[in-house]
């Protein structure tokens, strides 16, 4: 049986090639990384600075619409019971406001993502902050577009609750009011019965 002859071993010039292309493989992946960092970095000081300009340019609108301002980055400890274990947090609304004795809580939104009520994250967080700071509503402003979103919701809030609580009464008050008028129509209407004929005196001369 022949013998294998062995296999040649790689001459320097290939090893060298070979560290090349390795070297040249991690300072790609390295740069890669670096470069993606700061895009995301980059991206989010924009983000940052476009959130405050509109912040800014917000209080022209709430004030072109008849809103005055009560507090910039007002916060609110918040909680809930998750399985008996009490867990608190802090929230963080844009404005507080008022307008005609009621106030609202306004959040400014840039992107049409985040302005579209059709969102998810958009429409919870309204409804957390309305029922968290106890508003009488909430108000979503496109500081960009100079556009103010009154947004109510169905049932459940505070809001509802005590704007359900007159039309409660008022049906209250119209069933009482039924109840009571047709009891005295069908008194008034049983009619009391007639008094017995007596019999007619007979003449003297009659038999």
């Amino acid at each position: 049986m022949d013998s294998q002859p062995p296999a040649p071993a790689p001459s320097p010039r290939d090893s060298a090639g070979l560290v090349a292309v390795l070297a040249l493989v991690v300072i790609s992946v390295w740069l890669a990384a670096r470069l993606r960092r700061w895009w995301d970095r980059r991206a989010r000081v924009r983000r940052a600075a476009r959130a405050q300009a509109a912040e800014r340019d917000a209080l022209g609108v709430l004030s072109e619409h008849g809103f005055r301002v009560l507090g910039r980055q007002v916060r609110r400890s918040w909680g809930l019971v998750a399985d008996g274990d009490p867990l608190s947090f802090t929230l963080i609304a844009d404005y507080l406001v008022e307008r005609e004795g009621k106030r609202w809580v306004a959040e400014v939104k840039t992107g049409e993502r985040a302005l579209d009520l059709r969102h998810g994250p958009t429409r919870r967080q309204l409804l957390e902050y309305r029922q968290a700071f106890g508003a009488d509503g909430v108000l979503l402003v496109d500081a960009e577009g100079r556009r103010l979103h009154d947004v109510r919701f169905f049932g459940g809030g505070h809001g509802a609750r005590a704007g359900a609580l007159p039309w409660l009464a008022l049906g209250v008050a119209l069933g009482i009011g039924i109840g009571v008028g047709a009891a005295l129509w069908m008194t008034d209407g049983v009619a009391a019965p007639a008094p017995a004929a007596r019999p007619a005196p007979r003449s003297p001369g009659a038999r």
